[in-house]
C-alpha cells in the first residue's frame, strides 16, 4: 500500500480540557492589531477558556476576535479556583472559527519561540494531564 506523501499526522497527544486563561496582543505586534475599549480587557488581557493543549499549541474560546497570525501572550491557570498560573507562553493564531452567534470564536494557536521557562511549564502541565509525575 502506498503512503500518501501529503498526509499530515499529529505527532503529539492533544488533551481536551477546560481551564481559565488570558491572552493579550504582544506589544511588538500592537501596530497591526489593537483591541477596542469594548473588548473588556483587564490590564490588556482578555479572559478565555482553554479547551485543548498539546506540545505544539493550544486552543481557546474567546468572545474577542483575534486574526490569523496574530502573536499573543497566553496565560493558562490551573484547575480548582483558577488562580495558580501554570503556563505563560507566546502563541500565534493559526485557525479561527466562529462557534455561534454570541459571537464566540474557537482559536487554534501554535507555540511560538518558547523560552526555557515556558518549555518547562508546558512539560510539567502535559505530564500532569497524562497522569505522570513531573520530575
Amino acid at each position: 500500500m502506498e503512503q500518501q506523501p501529503n498526509l499530515i499526522v499529529r505527532n503529539s497527544v492533544r488533551h481536551d480540557l477546560c481551564l481559565r486563561g488570558q491572552v493579550r496582543v504582544i506589544p511588538e505586534e500592537e501596530g497591526g492589531v489593537r483591541l477596542s475599549p469594548s473588548a473588556g480587557t483587564k490590564d490588556g488581557y482578555v479572559d478565555v477558556d482553554i479547551v485543548d493543549i498539546a506540545s505544539g499549541g493550544l486552543g481557546f474560546i474567546s468572545m474577542v476576535f483575534f486574526p490569523r497570525t496574530c502573536l499573543l501572550e497566553t496565560r493558562v491557570f490551573g484547575p480548582g479556583d483558577g488562580t495558580a498560573l501554570v503556563l505563560t507562553a507566546r502563541t500565534r493564531v493559526q485557525r479561527v472559527c466562529m462557534t455561534d452567534r454570541r459571537p464566540a470564536y474557537l482559536m487554534g494557536c501554535s507555540f511560538d519561540a518558547l523560552t526555557p521557562e515556558s518549555k518547562a511549564q508546558l512539560a510539567s502541565l502535559l505530564d500532569s494531564l497524562s497522569g505522570q509525575d513531573p520530575a
